[in-house]
């Protein structure tokens, strides 16, 4: 490498020059050495043209330097990166971290001793690979791909309610299921989360997008660290029946062009979501730790202009990458034929820190087993006809309520009451269900049967004992709380409380903040059914609670996505 000025391009902008010098006779003394922190889908190629850069011997203001990469999950660097990097668990600290997304340095921004070691600019991208949902292509050609534009919102949506492939001509194939990677730990699972809980990219949850995360929930059959272990279910398929794998899968479409590029025994098609693409766009990011001082930041300069130079641009091309304005050049690898396609439609999709962390969250709870009683209101109010149909709330209620029994799983811990006023001696409510597993029996019969069996005989008449029998259900499954679960209570309700003798609203609530414990979260949820209902009243309950009031006046549909939603995911 010949002397010159080069300049020093990091974090977005040109901050000054220096003098590079190479070769044998351009540095002296031991080379200092950068720390190259790689995810594991991009270590293959950086560590490669990383090597090259090394091999020319460069040289910072005279002093040798070098680089070594090194595979680390993106996930658990953005866990650890700060002040306080355990090398002893974590390796080497990093001078550089280039992960898949930038999504994870937003993630990591959030923690204040993370953000103080993180470049402040947007740094340099390397590449760019869209996430694209992978399926089985027969499946996909069933749901008419590739003529028909598909999404996560269509695949989860045809299949709410227990549908099944025979509503699509297939019914060998049986119900759908999705494998879902780890958001918290693969950038495609966080990518794909994104897109299934806001899929019109606006930083915000509406109700009808938080049924569409908890179906995908129900759905989702095999979860994974990563695609690559997603990817190794069907490499490893034998001749097991196909349709035990899942349908879908999210992943990198540099990870499936190289899947596909074997000829496996189960083909996979890229989906490319109508809702968006997300892109794995490899930042170079060079860490404004005390630790990285002016000759590793130069050296990292110089290794960066290394890794953009027309000539690694193609081996990353070569390798199943795109270019940072997300064109390819080679097709060999993104294969028109295998259904990768050269130009991807916009729009775009990204989220700020902040929706990350909050789709996080929620994410998270809907992947837990619940443990739940599920109240339901039989006063007489609930005999009067639905606008629209010649059936009554409670008739309709039933039969979401009986469906979404069928679909709880085995685990599922589930309990049900009725209530109404002085339905027994002593209470406005009368358990009709003991809390249990859903694959328990109760008199011989499973447990799930046994809630669909009590919620058909219902009868509405009276009053409504709302307040006294939320406190009491509070207080019972504050006694049945299960480590590692969902616990909650829902109570659906077309009324306002009129138990005049129990408890007001306000006495409610005071016992609510002086029982609830945060180590022990216990959300009430609340679906305010008909135009009569309280929701003023529900909201404030289950604000106190951490819960939330879902108001569905009329609309049907919506009431029996809600009841499927909650009934559990499907074994």
């Amino acid at each position: 490498m010949t002397a010159g000025a080069v300049a020093l391009a990091v974090g977005g902008g040109t901050v000054g020059y220096f003098q590079l010098g190479g070769g044998e006779e351009g540095c002296t003394g031991a080379p200092v050495q950068i720390s190259v922190v790689a995810s594991p889908d991009h270590y293959p190629i950086v560590n490669e043209l990383t090597d090259r850069w090394n091999d020319a011997l460069p040289a910072v203001d005279g002093r040798c330097v070098s680089a070594t990469v090194r595979a680390m999950p993106s996930g658990a660097v953005a866990a650890s990166i700060g002040p306080g990097w355990d090398e002893a668990r974590d390796g080497p600290r990093p001078d550089v971290w280039t992960p898949d997304f930038s999504a994870w340095l937003s993630l990591a921004a959030g923690r204040p001793d993370a953000a103080g070691v993180l470049p402040q600019e947007k740094p340099a991208s390397l590449a760019t690979s869209p996430t694209v949902i992978g399926m089985q292509r027969p499946m996909a050609e069933a749901l008419g791909w590739p003529q028909r534009a598909l999404g996560w919102t269509d695949l989860i949506g045809a299949f709410q309610g227990g549908k099944t492939w025979a509503a699509y001509g297939q019914p060998q194939w049986g119900a759908m299921r999705l494998g879902m990677a780890d958001p918290t730990r693969s950038g495609a699972g966080l990518a794909a989360a994104m897109t299934i809980m806001d899929p019109d990219n606006n930083q915000e949850q509406t109700n009808d997008e938080l049924y569409i995360a908890l179906s995908a929930s129900q759905l989702t059959s095999v979860t994974a660290e990563d695609p690559a272990a997603l990817l190794r279910q069907y490499s490893d398929a034998g001749e097991r029946d196909l349709a035990t794998l899942p349908a879908a899968i999210p992943v990198l479409e540099r990870e499936l062009a190289l899947y596909s590029a074997a000829s496996p025994r189960v083909p996979l098609v890229p989906i490319y979501p109508k809702e968006g693409a997300a892109y794995a766009d490899y930042p170079f990011a060079v860490l404004r730790a005390p630790w990285v001082d002016e000759v590793r930041r130069k050296a990292a300069a110089d290794l960066l202009a290394h890794l953009q130079k027309p000539e690694s641009r193609q081996a990353y091309e070569a390798a199943g990458f795109r270019d940072t304005a997300h064109a390819t050049r080679d097709t060999e690898m993104l294969n028109g034929e295998r259904g990768f396609q050269n130009a991807i439609a916009e729009p775009e999709r990204d989220a700020t820190a902040e929706a990350l962390t909050q789709m996080l969250g929620v994410w998270g709870v809907l992947q837990r087993s619940n443990n739940a009683l599920l109240l339901l209101d039989v006063s007489g109010s609930m005999n009067d006809t639905v606008p629209g149909t010649d059936q009554s709330r409670l008739q309709l209620i039933q039969k979401a309520a009986i469906a979404g029994a069928g679909l709880l799983n085995n685990g599922t811990v589930i309990g049900l009451w009725a209530f109404a006023t002085d339905l027994t001696p002593t209470t406005d409510y009368r358990e009709l269900v003991a809390p249990g597993p859903a694959g328990g029996l109760i008199d011989g019969v499973p447990r799930r049967q046994a809630v669909a069996g009590a919620v058909q005989g219902l009868r509405a008449s009276g009053d409504t004992g709302l307040y006294d029998t939320i406190a009491a259900a509070y207080e019972r499954m504050q006694k049945a709380w299960k480590p590692n679960a969902q616990n909650m209570v829902v109570v659906m309700t077309d009324g306002k409380n009129e138990d005049d003798s129990g408890l007001s609203l306000e006495q409610l609530l005071d016992k609510l903040r002086a029982t609830a414990r945060p180590d022990r979260p216990l959300p009430v949820l609340a679906i305010a059914v008909g135009p009569k209902a309280d929701a003023s009243a529900l909201e404030q309950i289950t604000k106190v609670t951490g819960g939330r009031t879902f108001v569905e006046r009329d609309d049907v549909s919506a009431i029996q996505q809600i009841i499927l939603a909650f009934a559990g995911r499907v074994s």
